[in-house]
Parts: C-alpha cells; structure tokens; sequence
C-alpha cells in the first residue's frame, strides 16, 4: 500500500476515535462514511498505479533528443560555422570568449599581452579603428579594425574557436582557441607588403590558416632557395595551431634562366612549372562546397556587441540559469576637434589644452620664437624625429596670479644656460599666449620680453588673469636721412600709448634697469613623455604617429 494511503486511513482512523469519545448523538452524527473512504482511496491507488504503468519510461533517445534541443535553443542566431550537433563549448568556455570580447571593447587587452606599439601604435578599442605601422622590412601603414566575429568549430573537434576580424582588411584577424580551460591567442595577423595570411576551409569542413610569401627563401635539402612564392598551412587542434604543410615556387641560387619554377614541398623537390604558368599556379584552387552546414566562405560575422549577448545566452541555457551574464563596459573615448588628442576616460579640457601645446613641440609643429630675425627653435625637425637641441626643451606649470589656474610655459635654454626663452600659454590658442619672455617682476606684476628683430626691443607686459597688455616698449631701429639713406639709429620710449624718442645713454639705462629688476621665468622639468606623463598624471599611449592617446593614470 503506498503511504499516501496509509496516510489517509490513519487520519479516518484518528477521526472516528475522537468522535467517539465525545457525545454520541453528535459524533454518531458526524461519522463519515468509512466505506465509501475507503472505495474511495482504493479507486485513487488504482488511478496512480494505472497513471504509472501507462508512463514510458524515457529512453536514451529521447534524452539525446532533448539535449540536442537545449543545445540547438543556446546557440540561437549565434553566427556558428560547423556542425552544431557536434558542438561541445561549454557555459564556461562561452563565458569566457563573452569576457574576452568585452575586454576588447574596452581597450583592456591584457588577456593577450598588449600589442606591439612598433606594429599598432594607436588602438583604443576593438570597435575604433587603428592603423597598422610596419609588419616588415617596409612602411605598410594602413587602417584596420576588429568589429566583426564568428565562433567556429575549424578543427571538427567539436570545441568552437572565436573568430574576431577587421571589417576592411581580410589579412587582419585574430583567433582565440580553448587550451587547458582558459582562452589562448592562436594567431594573430596583418597584410604584408610581401605576402598576407588568411582562414581557408577544406573540403572535409576544417578551417587551415594559410600564410602567404612573396620575394622571400625557402629550404630545399641543404640549401636554401628563392622562393617566388611560399605558402604555410596551418591546422587548429586542441586550441591552438601546428603547421602542417609547406609549399613554394622556387629557384635555386644563382637564379638560372630555364624559364622553369620548382616545386618544393616541405623541404623536397617535388616537381616544377613554367614561368608563364606562374600565375595560374599561385591562384587558389576553387571551393566545392559539399556539406550540409553553411560553407564558411558565406559565414555573416555579427558585432561584438552581439555576440557578447548571443555567448551570455548561450551560457545561461547551457548552466540552467547558473552563469552570471558579462556585462560590456563602455569605453569612454573623446576626440577633441582641433587637436591631435584622443582620451579615454575623464581627462579635463584644461589638461587637454597643455597636452595638445606640447604635442605640437615634439612634433616640431610649434617652436620658440621671437629670435634670430624671426626663426623658431624647434623641438623636431620635419620629419617628427628629435634633434640634438631637442634636450634643451623644458616645461612647467605655474599659477602666474595665484587665481588657482595653472598655466603653462615651455623653454628653451642654451647648452651652457646662458640665455633662455620661455613661452607662456594661457590656453590652446596662440592668441592668449605671450612669448619671449626673459624674467618676471613679481612686485609689480611684469613680464620683460626681448628680441623678435634685428633690433634690439624690450617690452613690459602686466597679466590682469585674462590677457596680458603691453605698457612699455623700449625700441632701437634705424633712423634715415631725407634721401631715404640710413643713418645710424634711433631710440624710443613707448608708454600709456605714448612714444617718445630717447637717448642711446637712456636706452641701455632703462634696458638694464629692466633686466635686473626682471628675474629667471624659466622652466625647468625637461620636455619627454616620461615627465609628462608624471606632471599631467596620464599615460600617452602613443608617441610615433604624432597622435596621442592620453589615458588616466593607473
């Protein structure tokens, strides 16, 4: 008897002797029906005996079956190449390749060890565009990105691989396998002006990386040959890759003239081909695609973003509902119009404004004036490199009138210190900046600026905490005569608007009572990014393309 049943005639039981301990009229009154009870739960017994003879029991086909279906609804509209029967990624692998890519759109890319600056000298992001610098013996600089992705099974192991590529260069992809329950870099490539890397799929399904030579070497036998053209294939297995195969059009050295390229495959001659065959040759074989799962070569790649939410998905149906979703942190990036700076995250329009100035002094786009009849001392030349005067350069901030804003002034002193000349920025523009200044007065408030000409010329400024204004200009020029000849020079005073012409004695007086009242205004932190990184608290993640990328410190 089951113990539901048991259950309930105790509880008749339990009833009746009760009833029969009170008064009889009223517990003859209420005594159930113990009869028609107990039909009652013999026709219940009955109906859940026949209930469970009449369920089959679930076969190992309908457990396959049902998690085919729960595999088949993870996956979704997840761009998936292969067979998805056999696909075998796990919650955990899905979450993994979801945090890998939201790491990439966040510019965090320490999962695979940064990027080589000498290569990639400007990402920001995956999604933001970057350029590729030099990948060989030649500048190769073009535009590129990583904003499309697919999860594929290229080995037909079942343990799909993530497929993150450029959305304007075939030859820029990275692929990321699953090694030792963790994300591995598989391979990561550009175009090269010599040869280029790409996915190729095989007639069996796989996918082989295939890199391409040209102009380049290759072994055969003992010697070493020149190689037309040279291809590696690559197979993934185990989450990572094993080149398999080496092919190449090839010439022994010296190059003969028999109009015949040889074949070398691994290492070994294996046969040859006219010159004129040359091209047909290097073309790929076309695909025949025989497979019922779409062919790789019509894959449609979905945003990171997506494929962010489709992992999550996928996760969540594969964990029961376990895993925790990986969220996508938003990078913060601002490109300030008029200048070569690009932040990430929360960088003030102040500290932009001294940035963009020094920037345009190692790039030799911005020099000290005011000297020389007019030349400027650059901190580059031309070509943005530094030259020898370059170690000259200093900078620093300074709160001119202790309004709580700092300004910033930029110098250059000669090799022995002897002289030196400072220029004063108030803000990004040029207009609000005072140059040549030689020493300041800080009882009166004056700035004492020099040269600009051939002539001698000193001028006074006062800084009101918006502009500065001239109040005198000592001026030495050349007089000239009726005929419009030169004779000697002429000396004035120019104050409250008010010029008036001077003696030479009382010109270098009023000089020199200037420049002793005036004192050392210069600066003295030397201008490299490693010092402005530390005044400014920031890290300028490019230095090469003339554009920086200035990001918080950590």
């Amino acid at each position: 008897m089951k113990r539901k049943t048991v259950a309930l005639m105790t509880a008749l039981t339990l009833v009746f002797s009760i009833s029969a301990c009170g008064d009889k009229t009223a517990s003859q009154a209420e005594i159930p029906d113990t009869t028609s009870a107990r039909e009652t739960v013999a026709t219940t017994e009955e109906a859940e005996e026949t209930e469970e003879e009449s369920m089959p029991e679930e076969t190992e086909e309908d457990i396959a079956k049902r998690e085919m279906e729960k595999l088949q609804s993870a996956l979704g509209g997840m761009p998936y190449y292969g067979d998805t029967a056999n696909c075998k990624m796990t919650a955990e692998q899905a979450t993994a390749f979801a945090q890998l890519i939201a790491d990439g759109l966040a510019g965090d890319f320490s999962f695979r060890g940064g990027y080589d600056e000498d290569i990639i000298s400007d990402i920001i992001s995956w999604n933001e565009p970057f350029h590729i610098n030099q990948v060989d013996a030649y500048i190769n600089e073009y535009e590129t990105n990583r904003s499309n992705v697919i999860v594929g099974d290229f080995s037909g192991e079942g343990i799909p691989y993530l497929y993150i590529f450029s959305s304007t260069e075939p030859s820029s992809f990275e692929v990321y396998g699953w090694n030792n329950n963790k994300t591995a870099l598989v391979c990561s490539e550009e175009k090269y002006l010599r040869g280029n890397s790409s996915l190729s799929k095989q007639n069996d399904g796989t996918i082989k990386v295939v890199k391409e030579y040209f102009n380049t070497e290759v072994q055969c036998g003992d010697e070493y040959w020149w190689a037309a053209a040279l291809w590696k294939e690559y197979d993934f297995t185990e989450g990572s890759l094993k080149q398999i195969y080496e092919r190449a059009l090839a010439k022994p050295a010296p190059l003969d003239s028999s109009g015949m390229f040889y074949i070398v495959e691994n290492g070994e001659q294996t046969g040859e081909v006219a010159e004129e065959e040359y091209e047909a040759y290097i073309e790929k074989e076309t695909h025949q695609h025989t497979l019922s799962d779409t062919c790789f070569y019509d894959m449609n790649p979905c945003t990171l973003e997506e494929m962010v939410n489709y992992l999550n998905a996928y996760a969540s149906v594969m964990s029961d509902g376990q895993s925790v979703p990986v969220e996508i942190r938003k990078v913060d990036i601002v490109r300030h119009d008029g200048t070569g700076i690009t932040t990430k995250g929360e960088v003030s329009q102040e500290k932009v404004n001294s940035l963009e100035i020094l920037r345009q002094y190692m790039t030799g786009k911005m020099g000290i004036g005011g000297v020389n009849d007019g030349d400027s001392i650059m901190y580059a030349n031309e070509l943005g490199e530094q030259w020898e005067g370059s170690k000259n350069f200093y900078f620093a901030l300074t709160d001119i009138n202790n309004d709580g804003n700092q300004e910033l002034k930029v110098s250059y002193k000669d090799a022995d210190r002897s002289w030196n000349i400072t220029n004063l920025f108030l803000g990004l523009s040029d207009e609000d900046s005072l140059y040549s200044i030689d020493g300041v007065n800080l009882s009166d408030g004056t700035y004492l600026c020099t040269g600009g000409s051939v002539f001698a010329v000193a001028d006074l400024y006062v800084y009101d905490g918006t502009t500065f204004s001239l109040i005198s200009e000592l001026k030495e020029s050349e007089a000239f005569n009726g005929d419009g000849y030169a004779e000697g020079y002429k000396y004035t005073l120019t104050e409250s608007g008010a010029t008036r012409e001077i003696s030479e004695e009382e010109f270098h007086s009023i000089w020199n009572d200037w420049e002793n009242k005036h004192t050392d205004f210069s600066a003295d932190i030397h201008l490299d990014i490693e010092n402005i990184e530390n005044t400014f608290q920031v890290k300028i993640d490019v230095q090469n393309s003339g554009e920086w990328l200035v990001t918080n410190a950590e």
